[in-house]
């Protein structure tokens, strides 16, 4: 019995050599960063770009700033919108798949009296301003889920 409990010990690291090394494969595969000490980064390989307080204070459009540092490595998802209290409130996710991160904020912009009231026949306006009020939450929390980076 003891010998088979060698065999099986030796195969079972032979096992997990074999894993580590597929998983080394496809890390490199899809640009993410192994945890595994002593793996450095490749050049040309993307990183997460940190915010320093300055820019953070100054950062404009988080959409121009997204595509400035990530092409077309990015994407965002509303997943909940409604109107509270005079705002539009939305629930933002960001994904940035080939770093494996996913980062959710709610993001708020202000209404105008009108735009959350229900249209009459004829009348125009009320849903451009909603619109606008919708990406203005929206970018507003994209600019939140960069801050965490």
């Amino acid at each position: 019995m003891t010998s088979n409990s060698r065999n099986s010990g030796n195969s079972f690291s032979e096992l997990l050599d074999a894993n580590r090394k597929q998983l080394e494969m496809l890390y490199s595969s899809v640009n993410i960063e192994s945890s595994r000490p002593g793996s450095k980064p490749r050049s040309g390989e993307v990183s997460v770009v940190r915010l320093t307080d300055e820019a953070r204070e100054h950062l404009g459009d988080p959409i121009e700033w997204l595509e400035q540092h990530y092409a077309d490595m990015w994407r965002h998802e509303i997943r909940d919108r409604r109107v509270e209290g005079g705002e539009m409130l939305v629930l933002v996710r960001l994904e940035l798949p080939a770093l494996g991160i996913r980062k959710s904020q709610f993001g708020r912009a202000p209404l105008n009296e009108h735009s959350s009231r229900p249209l009459e026949r004829g009348q125009n306006g009320g849903i451009g301003e909603e619109r606008q009020a919708c990406d203005a939450a929206v970018r507003d929390a994209l600019r939140r889920c960069i801050e965490l980076f």
